[in-house]
């Protein structure tokens, strides 16, 4: 599978394109196990979404996505909001299925430089929710976990070439307690064309 990159030689993709390749792409959703994530669950109190989505080769979605034009193609209407990516999401807890859905709300990416990504999941690591962090490292260790998964998702290649980062402030669905802390961070490895998900909501 080739990564998603700049094809210099396709013009800008016409509205028609764009709908059949919303009704066209595929991808698939993948969840292996990072230390990570599995830190941040144990450690920051609240709740934490992971979800990762690789998508099959799709040379108008290539175009907007290594050129970091999401925008352009309503991505948050098409992909975020889309009742596959809302479903995954449904939570069970002490054996009942809790449910997710839309609400009232349109995610609104916000690019961020890429070399933040680590500094961002450490922090999160490191403060926590609304009481805190129980992991009690060092900044320092607790930088070097965050640099690691970096590794194991985008290789920590920072260009813009490899990798595109996002954030989302606020709810977006009801899974998200929609009071003050309500964070969504999109990592975008292009090599294994995977777009990463991570979400964080909590309250006092």
């Amino acid at each position: 599978m080739r990564p998603i990159e700049v094809n210099w030689k396709k013009n800008l993709p016409k509205e028609s394109e764009i709908t059949k390749m919303w009704n066209d792409i595929n991808y698939k959703i993948v969840n292996p196990n990072f230390e990570f994530i599995d830190l941040l669950k144990e450690h920051v109190g609240g709740n934490i979404y992971f979800q990762g989505f690789q998508f099959d080769e799709n040379e108008v979605f290539d175009w907007f996505c290594s050129r970091g034009r999401l925008d352009e193609i309503n991505f948050a209407e098409q992909f975020l909001l889309s009742d596959r990516v809302i479903q995954s999401f449904n939570t069970v807890e002490d054996g009942d299925h809790l449910f997710t859905s839309k609400i009232d709300k349109t995610p609104k990416l916000e690019w961020k430089s890429e070399f933040a990504i680590d500094g961002e999941l450490s922090a999160l690591l490191f403060h926590g929710g609304a009481y805190g962090s129980s992991y009690k490292q060092t900044p320092k260790e607790v930088k070097k976990k965050a640099q690691e998964f970096c590794e194991q998702i985008f290789g920590e290649k920072y260009q813009n070439e490899f990798v595109r980062f996002y954030y989302i402030s606020g709810a977006w669905n009801t899974w998200f307690i929609d009071f003050i802390i309500d964070h969504t961070w999109v990592i975008i490895s292009m090599e294994s064309r995977t777009l990463w998900m991570l979400c964080f909501t909590d309250t006092d």
